[in-house]
């Protein structure tokens, strides 16, 4: 009994580091710092449309590296991602600029309005970043003081079993 709450313990102590990895912290990734200097990347696809490569992270379905039609609106990227999680901050969603030009878009206020206008046009080397809400960040806090509780229970109940 004493070596399974030890191998528990064990297991619980490497594990729970993983689970507290926060996708939303990208303050000390610079993901312009190795390409900044590159020129624009336009791709022909077929049918002769212009594609645009954007990267697309945080709170969507599928992130990742999108060749999108020149066209393509803000909206129809995160649509072809699958849409928004449940998580998704939506008022929060920025545009990293090759240029390191930051743009914040509320996304529930174009589809308040169905302006246009608040949708910038996506250039070649956007990295578009979906934040998670407050409730995702409470509750990722909450299940990380859940894993050190169980971890201290567990150290706990091998003490008493010598």
């Amino acid at each position: 009994m004493k070596r399974l709450l030890i191998t528990i313990f064990v297991f619980l102590l490497f594990t729970a580091p993983l689970q507290a990895q926060n996708l939303d912290n990208f303050s000390n990734i610079d993901p312009l710092s190795q390409y900044s200097d590159r020129p624009a990347q336009y791709i022909l696809g077929s049918g002769d449309i212009l594609l645009v490569n954007v990267n697309l992270w945080g709170h969507v379905q599928r992130p990742g590296i999108y060749s999108i039609p020149s066209a393509y609106t803000l909206i129809d990227l995160i649509s072809s991602a699958g849409g928004p999680l449940k998580t998704a901050r939506l008022n929060d969603v920025r545009i990293v600029r090759k240029n390191q030009q930051v743009i914040t878009i509320d996304i529930e206020e174009f589809l308040k309005t169905g302006n246009n206008e608040l949708l910038p046009v996506l250039q070649p080397g956007d990295t578009i970043i979906v934040s998670g809400s407050i409730q995702d960040i409470f509750t990722r806090i909450v299940g990380i003081m859940r894993d050190v509780a169980i971890i201290a229970n567990v150290f706990v109940l091998a003490t008493r079993v010598n």
